[in-house]
């Protein structure tokens, strides 16, 4: 036999609860589609299920009656609510059923493969169809079949551990949407226990408590997701994407266009003076040269190739540009020429061509590579977003990840140990780097360009003679920023010429460097390529070394830049010198000396537990010594948990307790004694009371026996009775040797 749901109008209350905390739950995939047709795909499940839940719960075998149905109408419900694909007669087809069931556990890896904001539309859609499903169906029954309070809590909670991994990194109002969750999760399962408790007639969870769970949830949200902001957008898990497959690797041999006998590659309209159309980044080095990587080092899933929706949002703001490209059949590779940030890309033909769905596209390389090769007849329009791209030398750049600093790389430490001084900030010996090589270096524009470890290290920037390709100067700069401890990677693309134009004669490689707000700036080819033309016959015996030059550079700079400690530096005489503070760090101070106090105050309950009880044993009344002994009682059974009102008898207090019931007749026949009773009695009691009070507390856990020490529970309750009386605890000791006395004889 179930146990016997809520009544009908709480399971009205518990069936709007569900259905809204779903709602709550699936709006973390806002970001991530096009359009708010997926909350019909979600919530459709939802209402399904609680109504299921609503006409089995009162049957005998209603849980296996509810389940059983909920699980046959899952294919056809899929396929009206998340495919739109009802069938003839407004039946799904077998087939569109098998796709449900099928597609269902591809959903997942298809969505987090797509860059949002995706099409709501097809499988995708079995995504939040799967999640509102999932999760309805066991809170629903749970919270409409039975009386557990905290039951149908529990699915509701890992349908949002379910959707967190899928969603966008960092969704809008990500922590509110959690904190709202909680206090709605935490009040709801609060009123779920009060109305188990009214039906046995023994309520402990009281609406002040129930507030103060609340108001304490929604502080301590705030208090810590200001305290302790998550900046980091890499910091929490997410589904890792699939289908990528090796996209990379496979077209890592056309990053630069092999030559085919067409000096036109393709045309470009649209894109700025100046500006650059790359090919492909070179993020990883693998020991022997630069390649793609299939996973960008320090961006984790979101630095894989995925697949396309019909718009893109990008990671960085900035002015937006339309950019149209016409492929020629010189241009065979797999990449398509891009520049900035992607943000919407159309392919103008469907008849065999490239189509979109053959497109991945890396967002944090900003390159995209078509599976199978680039067609010689495509024709396609893009727009993106073009970010800062200049930048000074004391500007800020990322922190690198373990895997930017690029390992295999560490044979070039050796000969980066001149510029590596640790009065310089990264950036600094970066470009103090990239400047040697482009004073002390020579050019060739023959030959190969290996990027093999003894190519770039003794035969390069460790040689005295330093020759190579632009090419070269690019990887060596790249990965000895890496190292350096600024994240770098080589681009390879090409810079249009009149009309738009880019032959094969216009490719070219440059060094792009990570800063701290996550853009990537290019640190331009003239300032790290040598500068002198190659000749047999040069001397070396003028050559100062790495060493040797760095010190004079630093020399040199040094006495241009530094001002003597003491200098006379005349100002205005209006001029203030103000030091200045960041508010951001007040409001902290302020939050952390309010939870100090907080803190102190709670500590000190315990110092005015005793010092009350010290007040009332010294009170002078006869009768003080019961009507506070007994109230010791109380305050403890209120400091545990377990509260009694205080309208009731003593004897109805003690029946409720279950315990202490000779005590309490004790104390009203003394208090309504003809006569005072002896001090000696009045002592006795009051010691009587204190063990009293001391078993009470032995009772309970651990927990609940701490608790109570610290717990004000008590001494707000006093509080609030001598507010809500005009005499205080002493003149109601005083009343009521008042009616002790009125019931003396006349002269007692």
């Amino acid at each position: 036999m179930i146990a016997r749901g809520p009544s009908r109008g709480g399971a009205v209350v518990d069936s709007l609860v569900v259905l809204g905390t779903i709602a709550l739950i699936l709006t973390m995939l806002n970001e991530s589609f096009w359009s708010r047709d997926y909350l019909v795909a979600g919530l459709v499940p939802v209402v399904f299920l609680l109504g299921l839940a609503w006409v089995t719960r009162r049957l005998q075998d209603g849980m296996w009656v509810y389940f059983l149905v909920a699980l046959v109408a899952f294919a056809p419900l899929g396929a009206w609510a998340a495919l739109r694909r009802p069938g003839p007669w407004i039946l799904p087809t077998v087939d569109t059923m098998s796709r449900v069931l099928g597609e269902t556990w591809l959903a997942p890896g298809i969505f987090v493969s797509t860059l949002p904001p995706v099409e709501a539309s097809g499988t995708l859609m079995l995504l939040p169809y799967a999640i509102g499903f999932g999760t309805a169906l066991p809170a629903a029954w749970l919270a409409l079949g039975t009386r557990r309070p905290m039951a149908p809590v529990i699915p509701l909670v890992a349908g949002l551990a379910a959707t967190i991994p899928v969603a966008v990194l960092i969704p809008d109002y990500y922590i509110l949407r959690g904190a709202g969750l909680t206090v709605v999760l935490v009040t709801w399962a609060a009123a779920r226990t009060r109305r188990v408790e009214s039906l046995v007639g023994r309520r402990r969870v009281n609406l002040l408590g129930t507030v103060a769970a609340v108001l304490v949830v929604a502080l301590v949200s705030g208090a810590v997701s200001f305290l302790v902001p998550d900046n980091d957008q890499t910091d929490r898990v997410r589904l890792r994407p699939t289908g990528g497959g090796n996209v990379a690797s496979v077209a890592a041999d056309t990053v630069v266009p092999p030559v085919t006998g067409r000096a036109e590659l393709f045309r470009v309209t649209g894109v700025p003076l100046g500006a650059r159309v790359r090919f492909a980044a070179l993020d990883v080095y693998d020991g022997k040269a630069w390649v793609p990587g299939e996973e960008s080092p320090g961006a984790g899933p979101a630095g894989t190739f995925q697949r396309l929706g019909p718009e893109i949002t990008p990671v960085h703001s900035g002015p937006e540009v339309a950019v149209r490209v016409r492929i020629r059949p010189g241009y065979a590779s797999d990449w398509l020429p891009m520049l900035g940030e992607l943000t919407s890309l159309e392919l103008d033909y469907t008849d065999g061509r490239t189509q979109l769905e053959d497109v991945r596209y890396n967002q944090a390389t900003s390159s995209a590579v078509v599976l199978g090769g680039v067609d010689p007849r495509d024709d396609y329009t893009f727009t993106s977003v073009l970010t800062p791209d200049e930048f000074g030398s004391d500007d800020e750049t990322m922190a690198p990840a373990d895997d930017q600093r690029q390992p295999a790389g560490a044979f070039l430490d050796q000969f980066l140990e001149p510029f590596d001084r640790s009065g310089l900030e990264p950036l600094q010996r970066v470009l103090l780097m990239a400047r040697y090589l482009r004073l002390n270096g020579s050019v060739r524009l023959t030959g190969t360009s290996s990027q093999d470890p003894v190519d770039l290290g003794l035969r390069l920037i460790g040689a005295d003679r330093m020759v190579a390709t632009p090419f070269q100067y690019s990887a060596v700069t790249a990965l000895a920023a890496s190292r350096l401890g600024v994240p770098a990677r080589v681009v390879v693309g090409a810079e249009p010429g009149k009309r738009g134009i880019v032959g094969q004669g216009d490719v070219l490689s440059w060094v792009e460097l990570q800063f701290a707000d996550g853009t990537w700036r290019t640190l331009e080819p003239d300032r790290y390529t040598g500068v002198h033309p190659f000749a047999e016959d040069e001397v070396d015996d003028d050559r100062l070394g790495a060493a040797g030059w760095v010190d004079k550079e630093l020399k040199a700079g040094n006495s241009e830049i530094k001002i003597p400690k003491g200098a006379d530096i005349e100002l205005a005489p209006d001029a203030v010198i103000e030091e200045q503070t960041d508010p951001w760090r007040v409001v902290g101070l302020g939050l952390a000396g309010l939870l100090g106090a907080a803190l102190l105050a709670l500590l000190l309950v315990p110092l005015g537990k005793v010092l009350r009880r010290a007040r009332r044993r010294r009170t002078s009344s006869w009768s003080a010594p019961y009507v506070n002994g007994w109230q010791e009682v109380l305050d403890a059974a209120r400091d545990r948990g377990t509260p009694v009102p205080d309208t009731w008898s003593r004897v109805t207090q003690a029946t409720r307790l279950g315990i202490g019931l000779d005590l309490a007749r004790q104390a009203d026949a003394a208090v309504f004694a003809a006569s005072p009773a002896d001090a000696a009695d009045g002592h006795e009691f009051w010691d009587t009371c204190m063990d009293l009070r001391r078993q009470l507390v032995r009772e309970v856990d651990v927990r609940h026996r701490l608790w109570s020490y610290l717990n004000p529970a008590s001494l707000l309750a006093g509080w609030a009775r001598n507010r809500s009386r005009d005499d205080s605890v002493a003149r109601q000791v005083g009343d009521e040797d008042g009616g002790a006395r009125r019931q003396q004889p006349a002269g007692a």
